[in-house]
């Protein structure tokens, strides 16, 4: 998976449309800006402490893959919100 912001938003995904098409269904509000691939190694706030986006993102899979573990169906793959800023994306 990759990292794609949109807006202030960013979204673990496998492609960018997948990132677009979740952003939508999750907010309500159409994707009008780029979406912008950044570094899974960036850091950001996080309760207090920086964090990089692997490790929240490695969070993430490692809890969907307990639910699969305890057979529970879950999609590994399906995008989810890794993080949310309140810096506005420059137009």
């Amino acid at each position: 998976m990759r990292v794609f912001r949109i807006d202030v938003y960013l979204i673990a995904a496998d492609i960018p449309e997948e990132a677009a098409l979740f952003f939508t269904d999750e907010t309500g509000i159409p994707v009008t800006g780029p979406v912008i691939e950044v570094d899974v190694l960036m850091e950001v706030e996080e309760g207090g402490r920086k964090v990089m986006l692997k490790d929240l993102m490695n969070r993430e899979l490692d809890s969907r893959n307990e639910w699969l573990r305890m057979g529970v169906p879950c999609e590994l793959h399906w995008p989810f919100i890794i993080h949310k800023s309140g810096e506005r994306q420059k137009a």
